[in-house]
């Protein structure tokens, strides 16, 4: 398997060793990994020069935070500026991986024969499950939505739709994925391939899980989810995703505020047309996935 990995980095010495060791254990090493430190105000930097000066195909990148940009925006523009050290590099595969993350040794391996069987497939994942109390609790994906903290995207795919756009309101890997399908792509998550979530989500720089859920919220609008696909999203997440019924109603408020206040989409409409119908199609058949869409391969 001939891939890259590109890691945005931003205040992350508490878990940026556990990311690195974890690519050092992979049974498939990449060719070159961009590290990318994002305006790291803690010693990020220095521990990512220090394994950069152990191993060659590990390189330190440093870029210059913008105030202007969301948190989110920026770690859009960081896997942007360490891109730009693979163009003379041969790879077939470009992973992104968060600095937060530990992979299971053979993650990658997985992932090439997971590509190998499906011809069509432009973007996979495992599934993040944060590690609280020594135990993993998997995030709440659908089968067809991979995690960008462990996409793996095959080249072809991710140069047709131009990479991430960098939403306000983060999104980014769910908007990739609908991209590709509306190329021709399949996009496929591996519920059972599970990689640890150092980082437990609420206890980064949005510590508020109501806040989380109402941002998420204003995230669906940004990408102009169907009205009716919406209600029934929050109304299954009320019992599905913590905290427990306020979840689904936090995303639904933010949802309807973004619609109020008049917030701007980031996204073209052919793509807006394209999510929409495809939401309808899951609202009218069950919520089922069509199985010329369907990646099926045992692990």
């Amino acid at each position: 398997m001939k891939y890259v990995i590109v890691t945005p980095a931003f205040n992350e010495e508490k878990y940026i060793s556990e990311t690195i060791d974890s690519v050092l254990s992979q049974t498939i090493l990449p060719l070159l990994w961009t590290i990318v430190d994002d305006g790291s105000t803690d010693q990020t930097a220095d521990i990512i020069k220090r394994y950069a000066a152990q191993y060659h195909w590990i390189r330190y990148v440093n870029r210059t935070k913008d105030s202007r940009q969301s948190y989110y925006a920026s770690n859009v523009f960081a896997i942007r500026e360490g891109i730009k050290y693979l163009q003379s590099i041969d790879y077939d595969y470009i992973a992104v991986l968060d600095a937060d993350i530990s992979l299971p040794a053979d993650y990658y391996q997985k992932i090439e024969e997971i590509f190998s069987h499906e011809p069509q497939l432009g973007i996979t994942s495992g599934n993040c499950a944060d590690l609280i109390d020594g135990k993993l609790k998997k995030h709440l994906y659908d089968r067809r939505s991979c995690a960008k903290a462990i996409m793996v995207f095959r080249k072809q795919c991710f140069d047709q739709i131009g990479g991430f756009v960098p939403m306000i309101y983060g999104g980014e890997d769910t908007c990739a994925c609908f991209q590709a399908r509306m190329h021709g792509w399949k996009t496929w998550a591996f519920h059972e391939l599970l990689v640890s979530h150092n980082k437990p989500l609420g206890t980064g720089p949005s510590n508020n899980m109501l806040k989380i859920r109402f941002r998420q919220g204003i995230c669906d609008w940004g990408l102009a989810a169907n009205p009716l696909f919406m209600t029934i999203k929050c109304l299954r997440r009320c019992f599905k995703e913590s905290p427990f019924i306020v979840s689904g109603i936090a995303r639904f408020a933010g949802f309807v505020y973004a619609h109020f206040k008049g917030e701007k989409r980031q996204i073209p409409n052919d793509l807006v047309k394209y999510i929409r119908k495809e939401q309808l199609k899951r609202v009218f058949k069950g919520n089922k996935i069509p199985a010329e869409h369907q990646v099926s391969i045992s692990l």
